[in-house]
C-alpha cells in the first residue's frame, strides 16, 4: 500500500508540473533559456506539539530524570531530521517541489508521567512562492529570495508512549503492541513554512527553511484524546541547493525587469542580422553597379591607352612619365625608392585589392606580393608597414578586425612563400578610418605596403 501511495503522489506531481508548464508556453521563461530544475538538501531540528509537550514554546531537556520521579534516564524534546526535494521552477514567482522528509520527534508531560518517542517519514509536493519579485519586481540580480511553502503529503510513522517514573509501556502505533498491526501507520500532512536563500554562483544556493507540519491525526504521540487539536511537528533545517542545468540564470535567480531585457535580446539580434543582410546586398549590387559603369566604359574606349615610359601605368595616370627604365613604381607611376635614399617614411608604394568580406589574395594580387618580396630581398635593411583598409559597410568594430586580418594575410604569404623575416613587417589595421574614395567602395578594400627605414 505505501508503495502505491508513494506513485500515486510521484504520478500527482508530474501532472501538476506538467500542467503548470503547458499553460505558462507562451511567457518568456519559456523562449528564453534558464535553468528550471534543483535539487534540495537539507538537515536540522525537529520538534514536536502535541498533547506530550510539557511547554508550548520552549523545549524541555532532562538528563537525568530523578529529578521529577526518581529514575535515572535521560529524555529530551529536541531530534532530529532530513529532507530532500526536487524542484521545477515555473517563473520567476511559482514552483513546485517534490519532497522526501525522514525524521523523529519525542515529547513529554510531567504531570501525566508520560514521554513518547516517533521516527518517521513523509513525502508529498509542495507549491513555493517567491515574494521578492511580487513585492519589487524591478529588483535586479538579487542575491537573496524570501519565499513560502505549502504542500500536501502522506506521512507514515511509528510511535510509543511510555510512563517516565516506571518507564512502562502504554500504548504505540506500527510496532505491533497490544495486537495492533505491525507496520507503520499513514496518515495526510499538510507542510506550511517559509525560507530564505543566498545566491552562492549560478549553481548552489545556500538557505534557512522553517515548515510546520500538521498532521491529519492525533496518533503520533500515541497520545489520542477527545476534543484534542492534531499532532504537528515543526522542522527547521540549514539548505543547499544544487540547480541544474548548463545556463547561466536560474529562472528562481531572474527577475520580471530582467526577463523583459532578456526577451527583447533576440529581437535585436535579429534586427542587426536583418540590417547586416542588407548591408551585404547593397555591397553587392554597388560592385554591380561599378562593373557595369566600367564594361560601358570600356566599350566606348576600346583602345587601349597609351604608356610612353613603358612603366605599366597609363599616361592619364602617370605621375612620372619619364621613368627609367627598370624601375619599380606604385600605382600612380611614381618610381619606389630602394635602400639607401635616406628616406625616413614613404607614402604608400603599392597596393593589393580584395572583394567584399574577403581576405583571400587572388593571382593578380599574388604578382604584387612577388614584387615587395624581392624588393625585401634586394635590399636587406627594408621593411614594410602593412596597412589593411576597409569599405564603410558594415560596423566599425568588425571592419577594424577585417582589415587586420587582410594585413595579417599578406604578411603570412609573405612569410610563407617566400621566407621574408617576420620582423621586418608590421601589420596594421585601419578599418574605414582613410578611404580613397567615398564613392567607389572597392578601391577601399586594400592592403598598402609602406616602406620604412
Amino acid at each position: 500500500m505505501k508503495t502505491i501511495r508513494f506513485i500515486t503522489l510521484t504520478l500527482l506531481f508530474v501532472i501538476a508540473v506538467n500542467a503548470i508548464s503547458f499553460g505558462q508556453k507562451d511567457k518568456a521563461a519559456d523562449k528564453i533559456k534558464y535553468n528550471t530544475w534543483s535539487a534540495t538538501l537539507s538537515g536540522g531540528s525537529m520538534l514536536f506539539y502535541g498533547d506530550l509537550r510539557q511547554f508550548d514554546f520552549y523545549p524541555v531537556t532532562i538528563k537525568n530524570s530523578k529529578d521529577w520521579y526518581g529514575v535515572t534516564d535521560g529524555i529530551s524534546e529536541y531530534d532530529k531530521g532530513l529532507s530532500l526535494k526536487v524542484g521545477k521552477q515555473l517563473s520567476p514567482i511559482f514552483g513546485i517541489q517534490g519532497m522526501l522528509e525522514k525524521g523523529a520527534v519525542n515529547g513529554m508531560k510531567k504531570y501525566v508521567d508520560a514521554h513518547f518517542s516517533a521516527t518517521f517519514i513523509t513525502y508529498g509536493f509542495n507549491i513555493k512562492v517567491n515574494f521578492l519579485p511580487i513585492f519589487n519586481p524591478l529588483l535586479k540580480s538579487p542575491k537573496f529570495v524570501l519565499y513560502g511553502i505549502a504542500g500536501l503529503g502522506l506521512c507514515d510513522f511509528k510511535s510509543q508512549e511510555w510512563t517516565i517514573s516506571s518507564n512502562t509501556l502504554i500504548n504505540s502505533y506500527g510496532y505491533g503492541d497490544f495486537g495492533g498491526p505491525k507496520k507503520a501507520t499513514t496518515e495526510i500532512i499538510v507542510p506550511v513554512g517559509l525560507g530564505i536563500k543566498y545566491k552562492i554562483n549560478k549553481h548552489f544556493d545556500i538557505g534557512l527553511e522553517s515548515t510546520i507540519n500538521n498532521l491529519n491525526s492525533d496518533k503520533l504521540d500515541s497520545r489520542v484524546r477527545a476534543n484534542t487539536a492534531k499532532d504537528k511537528y515543526g522542522y527547521t533545517a540549514l539548505t543547499l541547493t544544487y540547480n541544474i542545468g548548463k545556463n547561466d540564470k536560474s529562472l528562481e535567480w531572474v527577475t520580471s525587469k530582467e526577463m523583459e531585457a532578456d526577451q527583447l535580446t533576440p529581437l535585436f539580434n535579429a534586427i542587426n542580422k536583418k540590417i547586416d543582410s542588407l548591408g551585404n546586398k547593397l555591397n553587392e549590387l554597388d560592385n554591380k553597379v561599378a562593373q557595369v559603369q566600367k564594361d560601358v566604359a570600356d566599350l566606348k574606349n576600346p583602345a587601349k591607352e597609351a604608356d610612353d615610359d613603358n612603366d605599366g601605368v597609363p599616361n592619364s595616370k602617370d605621375l612620372e612619365p619619364n621613368t627609367p627604365a627598370g624601375n619599380l613604381v606604385n600605382f600612380q607611376g611614381i618610381t619606389i625608392p630602394k635602400a639607401g635614399t635616406g628616406v625616413a617614411e614613404m607614402k604608400p608604394q603599392f597596393s593589393i585589392f580584395f572583394t567584399v568580406n574577403s581576405s583571400y589574395i587572388d593571382a593578380l594580387n599574388e604578382e604584387k606580393i612577388a614584387a615587395a618580396a624581392k624588393m625585401l630581398k634586394e635590399d636587406p635593411n627594408l621593411k614594410f608597414e602593412v596597412v589593411g583598409h576597409a569599405d564603410k559597410t558594415g560596423g566599425q568594430v568588425y571592419n577594424e578586425l577585417l582589415s587586420k586580418r587582410r594585413a595579417q594575410a599578406v604578411c603570412d604569404d609573405l612569410i610563407k612563400s617566400y621566407g621574408i623575416d617576420a620582423g621586418r613587417l608590421t601589420v596594421v589595421g585601419k578599418g574605414i578610418n582613410e578611404p580613397l574614395s567615398s564613392d567607389i567602395l572597392s578601391v577601399n578594400r586594400r592592403v598598402d605596403f609602406i616602406i620604412k627605414k
